[in-house]
């Protein structure tokens, strides 16, 4: 079920029914709730679980350096905050405030849903480039680079010319054979983060470029 919009300015959607994304490849669920609603304010999205043992958290830190808070809505998660595991019925929040602290978390039941609300102390909320990433990633698993491309130039919004955006296009277009196309971003990508020098060495998919005159030096 996706977003139903009332004559009085509010919007509804369920957490339980809206289509999920599916992330990665271990059955993680992602609701995107924030872009769903259009929420601009502060950061929430949910994620379910469909059976027992899956994952409804994913192994992070929080890199950009938001708190972070847990509510387990349906059913039991066993979360993992650094070196110490604890188990969460529904109706419980977890708070995460150090960004540094690695957290996942497995569902220990089915049908375990979670919500994540995220933001910064003293600093209006802004959107993160992992979004349109994630959209794509059901595509790349397929193999349809070219959807993926379509869906990251689509959903990148003002990430367009952000590192990890840029890299995720030189791939795709790389996988297409686009070589041109594939270097420009790849060289656009370490412009931005020279950290990704290093990560383009170490990519199969880049191999047939890098004894191409334009690979970047």
């Amino acid at each position: 079920m996706g977003p139903m919009e009332g004559e009085r300015g509010y919007t509804t959607l369920s957490i339980f029914d809206s289509p999920a994304v599916p992330v990665g490849d271990d059955a993680l669920q992602w609701v995107p709730i924030r872009r769903r609603l259009d929420i601009g304010a502060f950061g929430v999205n949910a994620y379910r679980a469909a059976r027992e043992g899956e994952p409804v958290i994913e192994d992070h830190a929080e890199s950009p350096g938001q708190e972070e808070l847990y509510i387990v809505l349906s059913g039991r998660a066993r979360f993992t905050i650094g070196d110490e595991a604890i188990d969460v019925a529904h109706g419980t929040c977890v708070l995460v405030a150090d960004p540094d602290l690695r957290r996942r978390a497995v569902a220990l039941e089915d049908g375990t849903a979670v919500v994540a609300v995220g933001g910064w102390r003293g600093r209006a909320y802004g959107s993160l480039p992992w979004e349109p990433i994630y959209l794509a990633q059901p595509a790349m698993r397929e193999g349809d680079w070219a959807g993926a491309a379509e869906i990251l130039e689509r959903e990148s919004g003002e990430h367009r010319e952000t590192a990890i955006v840029n890299y995720r296009l030189a791939y795709c277009h790389a996988r297409l054979g686009e070589t041109a196309r594939a270097l420009e971003e790849l060289r656009r990508a370490i412009e931005i983060n020279p950290g990704m020098r290093e990560r383009a060495h170490e990519e199969e998919a880049f191999e047939v470029l890098r004894d191409h005159e334009a690979w970047p030096r």
